[in-house]
């Protein structure tokens, strides 16, 4: 195997050679050359986000095939884009390969999980790079648009949070890959499915938004940084699979937005048309930091709020 033997495997499964222009819209230039040129439609803002996945952290072959690690790298960029509101056009996918005979069967394995996802969200690859690793890693720029992006800092106190996707069950899966052990809640550790239509679709009824992909109580605590408020949350309330695994799972790529109170409504409404499960779980309110509330009386937060990446 040599580096343009592995590029030419890992393009085929999006229907590309070297040298040949990704279909997709706006697309002016790339792969093949040193630098993608896109071209947003008029009236759009490009929204870009970076996501890296390397194995031993955030994988391990021994439970995910290729196509799996393929389909997770993309979604993952893809969740930060639906909390913005962004409709994903192109990405560009940079890999760490070890050098061995099994590589270029992983390669394709990889870039057929992640084509299969690109294609159901109009996404085209436009572009990447290639370099030797100890370990498989894949670091993927993901670019969307939007007319007015969403982000982290629009939330202020009397505004409702809600919910979008579920609560847990990543967590849940993991525990039960390392275990031996089936479920559906595998499916959501495998291959979380980014809400693309829901982010979309909250538009303007929603003030902030982030996705969970740290853990519900760790992505909600950069939210109300962010908006310099804190909020309540009542556990009763929240979409779960166990509670611990709900508040500081990680990885399930649920959508947590902020609404005015007149909007609470509309955006739940525009959610589940989607086929999104959406709920109402609490409020933000002045002061710092997130209080957890059962029966309405304040519960102690857990030890482990979520996954730091250098903890």
């Amino acid at each position: 195997m040599n580096e343009l033997q592995l590029i030419d495997a890992f393009l085929a499964p999006f229907g590309l050679s070297r040298g040949a222009k990704a279909r997709g819209w706006g697309v002016l230039s790339g792969p093949g050359d040193d630098c993608a040129v896109v071209l947003p439609a008029p009236g759009k803002k490009l929204v870009l986000k970076v996501d890296e996945l390397v194995e031993g952290v955030h994988f391990d072959f021994r439970w995910f095939a290729p196509a799996d690690v393929g389909h997770k790298a993309l979604a993952v960029s893809l969740s930060d884009l639906a909390a913005a509101g962004a409709r994903p056009r192109w990405f560009l996918c940079a890999l760490g390969v070890p050098r061995d005979a099994v590589s270029m069967g992983v390669a394709r394995g990889v870039a057929r999980g992640m084509a299969r996802l690109a294609r159901r969200h109009g996404c085209a690859l436009v572009g990447g790079n290639v370099t030797r690793a100890r370990r498989w890693s894949l670091a993927v720029t993901a670019m969307g648009e939007a007319e007015r992006p969403r982000g982290r800092s629009g939330a202020r106190p009397g505004d409702a949070l809600i919910v979008a996707g579920e609560l847990g069950r990543a967590a849940l899966g993991l525990r039960l890959l390392r275990q031996g052990r089936r479920g559906s809640a595998v499916r959501a550790q495998l291959r979380p499915e980014p809400l693309v239509a829901a982010g979309v679709a909250a538009g303007r009824f929603a003030a902030a938004s982030i996705d969970v992909s740290d853990g519900f109580l760790r992505d909600l605590g950069h939210l109300c940084a962010a908006s310099r408020c804190g909020a309540e949350v009542r556990l009763e309330d929240l979409p779960q699979q166990r509670l611990r695994d709900a508040l500081s799972g990680g990885e399930d790529y649920a959508l947590l937005f902020a609404a005015r109170p007149p909007d609470v409504r509309r955006l739940v409404s525009a959610l589940r048309r989607t086929g999104t499960q959406a709920r109402e779980v609490g409020r933000f309110v002045p002061g710092r930091g997130v209080r957890l509330l059962s029966g309405g009386k304040v519960r102690p937060l857990p030890a482990r709020l979520g996954w730091d990446h250098l903890a």
